[in-house]
């Protein structure tokens, strides 16, 4: 069980947020909303891209416990998984910044506003 509980945690990840796209409320948005101002297309690639990443962790998971040896599996669950999250999540940056609205009250332009 312990090596399915990673793809058993990714799936359901994966489905929790294709099936806040499929009602058209991005869970993503629901949990950072208040954090992160993006446009509602933003929130959505971001979901999509999310729940896509859990998918191909889920299956990567299933790969290599089923491939290589208990003590690879357990390798590469704690320094394979974590990083590969990091690096993903750094790669979802630039689209945020495109679909980030700018602040209520200010013109998102950093350069106007210091003028003001």
């Amino acid at each position: 069980f312990i090596k399915l509980k990673p793809t058993i945690v990714y799936s359901m990840f994966a489905l929790l947020l294709a099936g806040g796209l499929l009602l058209r409320k991005p869970v993503l948005e629901l949990l950072f909303g208040s954090v992160f101002n993006l446009t509602e297309q933003g929130w959505r690639k971001l979901t999509l891209r999310w729940a896509l990443f859990f998918v191909a962790m889920a299956v990567l998971n299933e790969l290599v416990w089923r491939h290589v040896s208990t003590n690879v599996w357990v390798s590469f669950k704690a320094f394979g998984f974590l990083p590969l999250t990091f690096l993903f999540a750094l790669a979802q940056v630039p689209l945020m910044q495109r679909h980030g609205e700018p602040e209520a009250g200010g013109s998102g332009d950093p350069e106007k506003e210091k003028q003001a």
